[in-house]
């Protein structure tokens, strides 16, 4: 098996979670990395992905594990030569067992700009932290704000993944405290528990 890291950018983050594996297939077969199927009336490609991230958002630090029998020498390099632009490997290692991309990311580190400036020691401070959903209900997140520390050009925060916090509402609740326009967002890591970047979890 085959874990790689990929990065949605330069216009791939506007292609939606389910089209990113149709791309990804497809660059398999252009680039003629063969990849395990599954048994059954329907086969389907033995292809995993990290959870997804909201359409729009940027990310370095995408993930993806394929059950193949390919050798990882060149795999970057065979892969990018035949991907879109903007969904590039930049990181692959083999690995004997299957390993969680999608359930074992807990937390991802976002960088934020265009957001007034205010004092993030402010975020810490507070006793709670209420974000709107999207049925119309509240919910405090603030026990999945882990770090927000001013970086050159915005801010840099890790928050929980995939456990109620979007980066999008972090950052909308931000510009209706703060302000701002323009607000971007990239997920530049995707982080285990411990704080450690997911391909750690094969160390």
């Amino acid at each position: 098996m085959i874990l790689f890291r990929y990065t949605k950018i330069d216009g791939a983050e506007y292609i939606s979670h389910l089209d990113v594996l149709r791309h990804i297939g497809r660059t398999f077969a252009r680039a003629g990395i063969k990849v395990g199927y599954s048994q059954g009336y329907h086969p389907h490609m033995l292809v995993y992905l990290s959870a997804p991230i909201g359409v729009g958002m940027k990310s370095l630090s995408e993930y993806c594990l394929i059950e193949t029998e390919e050798p990882l020498e060149n795999f970057a390099g065979r892969f990018n030569e035949k991907s879109p632009r903007g969904l590039k490997c930049t990181g692959a290692w083999f690995t004997p067992k299957k390993v969680g991309v999608a359930s074992d990311i807990v937390k991802a580190q976002y960088f934020i700009s265009g957001l007034s400036d205010f004092d993030v020691n402010e975020i810490a401070a507070m006793p709670e932290f209420i974000i709107d959903l999207k049925d119309g209900k509240t919910r405090d997140v603030k026990s999945l704000i882990y770090s927000v520390e001013r970086a050159e050009g915005g801010i840099r925060c890790v928050l929980g993944f995939s456990n109620g916090l979007r980066a999008e509402r972090f950052a909308a609740k931000l510009k209706e405290m703060y302000g701002g326009e323009n607000i971007d967002i990239v997920k530049e890591k995707a982080l285990l528990s411990d704080g450690r970047e997911f391909e750690y979890i094969l160390g």
